[in-house]
């Protein structure tokens, strides 16, 4: 098959959850024979197109993140990207499109009505917009983000309703979905879980090297959370459990990586508690140290408050054989429960997230636990296995 391939941002241009969720998709593809074009926005400094290994990556012209007219960028999905959806499609006669963002779907029915489409529903754009909205990430224009949002809904209803196919990432996102949109047909709705590159993130069976390599304290445990620093992921909560962890645990360390809005009022809460010595901002994580990071770790955190879709580095640190202990928010329970209790948080409370912490290092990390994580990722979430089934939803469609 010849796929057309649109996202939002691309990996390595944005190191996003969804950004990096498709490239692995992307290779899995590749490697089954079919040939795949990328369409992304232009970021900085990067070219207008480039080849990659194994496929074409095109970029199409939007607002600078700097620019007083980025929050705007959504539009040029309408302006800019038809035109070249089109030009590509005269080159290449893309049997089926693959994409993973409502503005640009509306862009790509306003260039190819009829190709047939899948559509990934990671999450509602109208309710991480709400989300955010509440929390202050759009400052003085906080009305006028409101009222855009009910023109969001409206689309993103259109286009779950037109799409011909629609992939979701968990159980709780298609319930999630149907609670917004009471209109979409389920027929066309299969549940398909992300995947992780094993090859990159990759088994460890103790954490010494990695340590050495990031400079981090042999002796110390050390528990570790990766997330965007905004309002769903939790994170200050995780930052007073802490205050009643390091009670019973003095010597433990929270690496914290991720860059957001809430960097400064984090800053504040650990400065508040006097967790300078427990606690570490680490900002933005490159992604070529990232597995390392995952493999140092004894216990990887994720302190979701709401809206929690999949969780990308849930399988991620698993791969590496670092145990998750996870609120019971969002698909969290289902990726979690079958490696047993101890995997999640009673609830997202600051109490429960330190009870958990301190129930994991009271018993201690067997080494057999880190072999089992990786063993269950490998056979839940492995590259082959997802692009196989992503394959067959692909031709079930073209060949309808």
């Amino acid at each position: 098959m010849n796929i057309l391939c649109i996202v939002d941002a691309f990996y390595p241009d944005h190191t996003g959850g969804i950004s990096k969720s498709i490239l692995p998709e992307i290779e899995g593809l590749i490697k089954l024979g079919h040939q795949v074009t990328v369409v992304s926005r232009l970021q900085s400094n990067k070219p207008k197109s480039e080849y990659r290994d194994g496929y074409e990556l095109y970029r199409y012209f939007s607002t600078k993140k700097k620019s007083i007219f980025y929050r705007l960028y959504p539009f040029f999905s309408f302006i800019t990207l038809p035109y070249l959806i089109y030009k590509l499609h005269h080159k290449h006669k893309f049997d089926v499109a693959y994409v993973h963002n409502p503005f640009q779907l509306a862009g790509l029915d306003l260039a190819l009505p009829n190709l047939p489409c899948v559509y990934v529903y990671h999450a509602s754009a109208y309710s991480e917009i709400s989300l955010d909205n509440t929390r202050g990430k759009y400052g003085q224009l906080k009305l006028l983000a409101e009222v855009s949002n009910s023109v969001v809904k409206f689309l993103e209803n259109k286009i779950l309703t037109n799409a011909n196919m629609i992939i979701v990432r968990s159980n709780f996102m298609i319930n999630d979905m149907n609670k917004l949109y009471q209109n979409i047909d389920s027929k066309k709705v299969k549940l398909l879980p992300l995947s992780v590159n094993t090859d990159k993130f990759s088994f460890a069976e103790n954490n010494h090297d990695a340590r050495k390599k990031l400079g981090l304290p042999e002796e110390r445990p050390i528990i570790l959370t990766v997330r965007r620093l905004v309002a769903r992921m939790g994170l200050e909560n995780l930052l007073h459990a802490m205050r009643i962890v390091v009670k019973k645990n003095p010597n433990i360390l929270l690496i914290v990586g991720g860059t957001g809005y809430l960097e400064s009022e984090l800053s504040k809460i650990i400065k508040q508690y006097n967790l300078q010595k427990n606690v570490q901002l680490k900002g933005f994580i490159l992604e070529d140290f990232l597995p390392t990071y995952y493999q140092s770790a004894n216990l990887f955190v994720l302190p979701t408050l709401s809206y929690e879709g999949f969780g990308l580095v849930t399988i991620e640190s698993l791969a590496c054989g670092t145990p998750v202990i996870a609120t019971p928010i969002g698909a969290s329970p289902e990726i979690l429960n079958k490696l047993g209790k101890d995997f999640l948080f009673r609830d997202s409370t600051p109490e429960a997230i330190a009870e958990g912490i301190n129930n994991w290092l009271s018993q201690g990390f067997n080494p057999n636990i880190r072999k089992r994580c990786m063993n269950y990722c490998i056979d839940n979430f492995s590259q082959k296995g997802i692009s196989y089934e992503l394959e067959k939803a692909f031709l079930q469609l073209v060949k309808q």
